[in-house]
Parts: structure tokens; sequence; C-alpha cells
């Protein structure tokens, strides 16, 4: 696997003098330690434990008696574990180190010698076997030490290693070890090949690309900024084409997880012949992997379950050349975070995109930039996409990544076909959309589909009720869509609207703002931001085909719920700025009026949020600020704001997960579960149970909080 992993490097990488021969060392000796008789004999299952020793360290030992440098010494010694951080050195996996030398040093030695014979014997027979005969040199001096400047390991690691190792040594060292894990994890996982490199630039649409779409085919950074529905997606493959290297690695980032479901299934439907090079990679991946699981293994759901399982992990790992994810797993890499090493050999040629950047809080939007401007720093090439970027967010983009702007042309036919297209008549109504129920139910009974978008989940649950007694009880004539509700029901309602006929009325939340592609006739929205509306709008006669006539969207100024989730006042300048638009909306008009209510970027605590992140201290100062062998235990609090969320157990069902926890059926199980906040309804919580039971109704609606929260 490592020779394998250092093969898929992109040439920038594998410039780096003598970088698959020590990797290959690194490989080789990594497990020689396991030798040793107390390791044996707890394989054999003679000892339960091994005195809490570490094989890792007498393998750092035998590979210091060979020729190989420092770095793969540290790569093979820290291969399992992160170095010490401060005293005592014990808990949190790292390892336990006394001055120069390991603690328990002369017992771990005195547990090798009595194999070392044998080990050496083995050791020669591997080197010949792997054409590696310049590892026999010192084969037979013995075990006697760890030969590795103490600034490599000194737990002191802001005085000694930063100050001591040069930052091209401490990269080294960790580029050498993210290699070795990985090859490490995916050779244990049984994994005997790596699938093949997706040629983006095979991508061939059924269609003749618009000029917006072509004028992407050009190197270097791109913004693109295209209405909804337009082809985005396809304008990213064709840039993804022009500007993938050797082996070049593909991510596509968005923000929801039902989008990230959405655009892995678009990819593999792009690239048929390579959907085992696709991965998936967010917190929930391992459900939407189940269902192509369960199709491979139809009555064997503890199967199904461990495939899943197991393509989820493998897309933590080195393994897949596109990636779908969230921006977190990227953030995790430049923040070092767990796994941080990894990205030292991916990200150097690779091509990512940022779906709808603009989408994200002020503080999740200046990481994600910094992130972007270190990538870019790295050999990156990145894209950013969206419909409604916002002026100001743009400009920041162009000054810290000089990029190449991109839009649809007036003057290029394909794409005043784009621009012209009047999709949208909007009408603001100074009531709620309660009120306005009498207008939905004669839309959808006079034969139009009909999408409902509210700003919260309880005000769309009580929508529902009130349409099903007059439109129909089915799910195909009104369904609900939110984040209430547990994976189970979420990935039937995805299928569901996947499909080739949509429910008569959808009533949903903000799930449906981005990467749906999914076109409604009317539209009756709750008031928020223009690139919020811009995106619920895009869901209405999204290719502007609705017998060549704008179709309807009523906004309602009035709120069902008193507690606003947007910014009153951006929510106040938007509907202002429809009102004084002549109908019909144009394209043109949403870009000015997103323009217009961001004319002043982010203001006062946003602003300054905005930059503390984008300006992060490891940001900017990534090859000063790294450690080899550590990553920062924090990186959670930093970039995942969980905001008291918890996954609960609604108590209905509670009787249903013992039964698939019983059979072993994991993720069936998590799938009951329904991610909430909890402090609305922490009086109807059992925080003794694992997992916490929530004693509230779920049921067609979700789960049902009453007068608890909003």
């Amino acid at each position: 696997m490592a020779r394998q992993l250092y093969a898929r490097l992109t040439p920038v990488v594998k410039l780096q003098s003598n970088l698959g021969t020590d990797l290959e060392s690194a490989a080789a000796v990594h497990d020689i330690g396991k030798a040793a008789v107390g390791f044996q004999e707890m394989l054999g299952g003679v000892k339960p434990h091994w005195n809490g020793w570490r094989h890792e360290v007498l393998s750092a030992a035998f590979a210091s008696q060979l020729r190989v440098p420092e770095e793969v010494i540290f790569a093979v010694l820290t291969h399992h574990r992160q170095i010490p951080g401060r005293p005592p050195f014990e808990g949190g996996g790292r390892l336990r180190w006394h001055g120069g030398s390991p603690e328990d040093w002369s017992g771990l030695v005195a547990d090798w010698l009595p194999n070392e014979a044998s080990a050496v014997e083995f050791w020669k027979e591997l080197c010949r076997d792997l054409g590696r005969e310049d590892l026999l040199d010192g084969a037979d001096k013995g075990i006697c030490q760890i030969t590795l400047d103490a600034a490599w390991l000194d737990y002191k690691i802001t005085q000694r290693q930063r100050e001591s190792v040069p930052s091209e040594r401490r990269l080294r060292a960790s580029l050498l070890r993210g290699l070795l894990m990985g090859a490490d994890h995916l050779a244990s996982a049984g994994m005997q090949s790596l699938p093949a490199v997706v040629d983006l630039a095979a991508f061939s649409p059924s269609f003749r690309l618009r000029n917006f779409q072509t004028c992407c085919a050009v190197s270097g950074h791109v913004i693109l900024r295209a209405p909804t529905g337009s082809g985005k997606t396809e304008a990213a493959l064709v840039w993804a084409g022009t500007n993938q290297p050797e082996n070049g690695r593909f991510f596509y980032t968005l923000p929801y997880t039902a989008a990230l479901n959405a655009m892995h299934r678009r990819l593999q439907g792009e690239f048929p012949d390579r959907l085992g090079a696709i991965g998936l990679l967010h917190g929930r991946a391992a459900h939407h992997l189940y269902e192509a699981a369960q199709q491979d293994y139809p009555a064997e759901a503890r199967q199904a379950t461990a495939e899943a399982l197991a393509r989820a992990r493998l897309a933590h790992e080195m393994f897949y050349p596109v990636r779908v994810c969230t921006p977190h797993q990227l953030l995790r890499l430049t923040l070092l975070g767990k796994g941080w090493e990894q990205m030292l050999s991916e990200i150097p040629g690779a091509c990512i995109v940022f779906d709808e950047v603009h989408s994200y809080d002020p503080a999740l939007a200046g990481l994600t930039l910094g992130t972007a401007r270190l990538f870019a720093s790295m050999g990156a090439r990145l894209m950013f996409i969206s419909a409604t970027l916002p002026q100001f967010l743009q400009s920041i983009i162009e000054k810290i990544i000089p990029s190449t702007s991109i839009s649809p042309d007036p003057n290029a036919e394909s794409d005043r076909d784009v621009l012209d297209k009047k999709r949208h008549i909007v009408r603001l109504i100074d009531q709620s959309l309660l009120d306005l129920l009498p207008r939905i139910e004669e839309a959808a009974m006079s034969g139009f589909r009909v999408l409902v978008v509210c700003n919260h989940v309880r005000s769309a649950q009580s929508l529902a009720r009130v349409l099903r007694k007059r439109v129909g009880e089915r799910e195909d004539q009104v369904c609900l869509f939110h984040g209430r509700f547990n994976m189970k029901d979420r990935k039937r309602k995805e299928h569901a609207l996947a499909g080739p006929s949509l429910p008569k009325v959808l009533i949903a939340t903000q799930v449906v703002e981005v990467s749906l592609d999914i076109s409604y006739d009317v539209g009756f929205f709750e008031g928020a931001p223009i690139d919020a509306l811009a995106q619920r709008m895009g869901r209405v006669n999204r290719r502007g085909n609705a017998e060549n006539q704008p179709a309807p969207i009523f906004i309602a100024r009035r709120a069902i719920s008193k507690h606003p989730l947007y910014d009153s006042e951006r929510t106040t300048k938007t509907l202002d700025l429809l009102a004084s638009r002549i109908e019909p909306l144009s394209e043109h008009d949403v870009v000015e009026i997103c323009d217009g209510v961001y004319a002043n970027g982010y203001v006062g605590e946003e602003k300054t949020t905005f930059e503390e992140r984008l300006n992060h201290e490891v940001l900017l100062r990534f090859r000063e600020e790294v450690v080899a062998g550590r990553h920062r235990d924090w990186i959670d609090s930093v970039i995942e704001q969980n905001d008291g969320r918890a996954d609960v157990l609604p108590i209905s069902l509670r009787k249903e997960y013992q039964q698939f926890m019983e059979e072993r059926r994991w993720l069936d199980a998590d799938s009951l579960l329904v991610n909430v906040y909890t402090s609305g309804i922490s009086a109807f919580l059992d925080k003794k149970a694992d997992p916490w039971i929530v004693n509230l109704p779920y049921g067609i609606d979700g789960l049902d909080s009453g007068g608890a929260g909003h």
C-alpha cells in the first residue's frame, strides 16, 4: 500500500528526493518490534496485555541501526501515537517518554532479545524480497537506542522542536508519517489496491455546453457566479478537467448533508465506470452509503452495515481520488486536527470546489477562505461557485487568491438565454404563511406543484397538519421535510425528492436550499435574506421552462414564529428591494439585490469574527506552527460549534432501537436518532440513558416539541 500511495502522488510531491525510498523503508520496518516475546504472547492469548509497552518503540530502535534518515525513524516511532504534550505524558494516547529514553526501556529490550536472532533473519528475508539490500547494513548490530535528536520528542514542543528542527524537516517527517499511517490503515483494512484515478477531462455532458461553462476551461483559480439551475456543476467539472494534473485529486465541498448526498449520486452518475473511486465524507455518510450496500447485500443487513461503515471509514483515508465533503473535513487538516498530515500529500495539485461559500456564518466563512488561501499556497487549484455570491465576498476572495471571475455573458446567445429567462414573479404579502393557507390549498388543488419554505421546524409542522386535511394525507400529496426527522425518514424523503414524481405539496425548511435538483410550479416562502430566498426560488421553475411563463413566488412579510432565524435588518432590506423591482424578476435583479443587501459586507461583531478566523495564526503561519507527530485536540471547538445540539432517541422508538442493537445493525439503530437543540427540550430528556431518551412524540411530522423550543 505504501508503494501504491507513492505511485499516486502528484508530480510536485514526488519531486522530493528519496521520498519513495524513505516511505518504503518506514513501511518495511514499522512493525518489526512486534517480534518481542511479550507482544507475541499477547497475540497468542497467553497474556491479556503487554505491560502498556509499545511495539513501535522497538521498531524505531531497530530502524536506528539502519542507514535511514531521522524522519523515517520518527515516522515509525509515531505511526500509532502522537508525541508527548506536557507532563506526565499519560492519557490521550501519547507516547510515554522520560528524558532521552522511552519508559521501561530496559524491560522492552529484555523482551526483545530472546527473539532478536529470528527477527533479524526475517528482516534479511524481507529486504531481499523487497529488493532493498541497502537496509541489511546494520541489522546485525542489535537494538541499542533510538537515535533521534531529543528536540523531536521534547515535551516543551514550542521551545524545542519548532526552534531546533527546520520547518522543511518537520514537514518532511509529517509527510512520511501521514503516508505511513495511511498505508498501515489501508493494509489493515484488507485493501489490496487503490481505485483507479478519475480522469476528470473525460467528463462528457449529453448536451451542448453554454458559453460560461466552456469559459471555465481555464487554468488557475476561478470564481463562478451563475443562476441556480444554469449548470454550475457541469462548469465545475469542465474546470477540474482542465486543471487536474497527473494523479490529481478532486474535492467538492457543500454545507448540508442532503446536498452532499445528492452531489455524491450526481458524480457517480457522471462517471459510472468509476463508482468505487468517488467517496463521501460527512458525519452521517455511512447512512447514505448503506442504501447502496443494501443493494449489494439485500438479505444481509449486518453485512450491508459492515460494508457501509467500511466505505465511510475509507473516505477519511487516502483512498478515494474524488471526495464529496463538508468544509469542516478540510478545516480539520489545515487547523492541524487529527490526521492533518495526509493533506501534505493530497492537497498539492488537487482541484477543490467550494460551493455556496456565502451561505456559511462569518466564522466558518473566514476559516474556509483562510483554508483556501493556504491550499492555494500548497499548489491546489480552487473554484468558488455560487448563484448569489455577494460582491464584497467576491472582492475578498480575489484579494487573497488571485482568480479569474466568470459569469454568463449577455453577448453570448447560450448565456443570454439564461440571463433573459425571467423565471419568477415575486409578490410580497403583508401576512404570514398561515394566513396564506387558502391560496396554498387553491394552488395545489388546481394541479400546481407547490413548494412552501418556512424558517422554523414548528412552523412547517403547523402548516403540514392543516394542509393534510385540505389536500391529502398521503406523503405524495403533502410531504414535510426538515431537520428534526431521524436519518431513516430523511433518507426516505431524499429518495422521494430525487424520483421522477414530486409530492404535490412540499413543506420544508432550509434543507431544500442547496443542490437539491427539484423544480416546483409555485412557491410560498417566509421572509429571509436574498441569498436564502434565491436558493428557495431556484427550486421553483428551476430551468425556466414552465410553459415559458414566470412562476409565482409569494413571500410572507410576517413570520409565524416570534424567534427570528436571520438578521432582521438584512431580511427587511431584502424585502424592500424586492418590492421595488419591476416584475418579473430577472437573474440580474437577484444579483443586484444581493449586492445591495450586503453592500457594507460584514459589520461589527460579524466582521471581527470573520477577520479573526480568516487570519487564524495556524492558517497564516502554517509552516512555522507545524509540530511533527502532533495534532491539536481543541480542533472541534474551533470549527464546530454544536450550540447545544445532540442526537436523541424518541421514546416511542426505543424498542426498535434495542432490537437493531441486539442484531448488530448499528446503522439501522443510529438512523432512529434525531439531531436537535436540547436547550428547549431539556425537561423531556433522560440523560442517564445511552443514547439520551426524549419523551416527546415522534411521527409523520418528525419530533414534535410541542411548546418546547421553536
